[in-house]
């Protein structure tokens, strides 16, 4: 195992996703100033060790979210009425340089349709009208039925959470007891990418949250063992990832970083 990356944002990250082509390193993260209730977004290359952007980005707000990044370009939803949870506008920012390359009005992105195309959906009337459009560009095309079903990416492995009460949670405690000398988690995240075993796991700790990330072989030995954050006001949501051999975890809020898993 290889410790890849490690940065340190000064805003905190909201959102971390890959590049939906399997043989990228890049990562988009969505970043979140709660004070100054500002949004801005990055792109993290894992494998050059590098930020290769940072900015905020016209057309965008505190609604704004990171919804998908394929094709070079970076995809966000606008929520033009925020008291409404529904996104109204769906951007594209240029992968390379986190400038805008293309706004539609009134329409939502539904899925990456594969060979440079989007399915995008604009509401008519009770219902939607599907269509795809050019990545690239934000031409809109007559929606291909064929082509939408035939593409499925699946190139993330998110975590699986345990609680008390799931019928394997208590052997996995049991486990992590033994490998770290005590700790009793509350929740338990698990990864699987052999012959690693991956925890992310909550305790209580003098009052308070604390999350680890624990990672041992097949024959139990320990390779990591760290903590990730402390004083959390909960047991938080996609604090890791994996994508082919690379584990992506978030310290503290704000700091992105990503081991190899050879």
């Amino acid at each position: 195992m290889q410790n890849l990356f490690s940065f340190r944002f000064s805003e905190n990250i909201w959102r971390v996703m890959p590049d939906a082509d399997a043989d990228s390193s890049l990562w988009a993260i969505e970043l979140r100033n709660p004070e100054s209730r500002e949004v801005s977004f990055a792109v993290i290359d894992s494998e050059n060790l590098a930020v290769k952007w940072q900015r905020q980005v016209e057309g965008t707000d505190w609604w704004t979210s990171l919804t998908a990044f394929s094709d070079n370009r970076i995809f966000l939803h606008n929520y033009r009425y925020p008291e409404v949870p529904e996104p109204t506008d769906l951007l594209a920012m240029n992968g390379d340089t986190g400038f805008l390359s293309w706004i539609l009005p009134n329409h939502l992105l539904v899925k990456n349709a594969g060979g440079g195309l989007l399915e995008v959906a604009t509401k008519q009337g009770d219902s939607f009208k599907h269509l795809h459009c050019d990545a690239l560009t934000g031409e809109l095309l007559p929606l291909n039925i064929e082509i939408s079903e035939s593409y499925h990416e699946i190139i993330l492995a998110e975590p699986v959470r345990y609680i008390e009460g799931n019928m394997y949670f208590g052997q996995l405690a049991q486990f992590i007891s033994n490998a770290t000398g005590g700790h009793n988690p509350t929740a338990i995240d698990y990864l699987e990418k052999r012959p690693y075993i991956i925890f992310s796991y909550y305790i209580y700790e003098q009052d308070k949250t604390v999350q680890y990330l624990l990672i041992v072989t097949d024959n139990k030995q320990q390779v990591l063992h760290e903590k990730l954050s402390e004083e959390r006001e909960g047991t938080g949501r996609s604090t890791m990832m994996l994508k082919a051999s690379t584990l992506v975890y978030l310290k503290n809020s704000n700091e992105f970083s990503s081991l190899t898993l050879s």
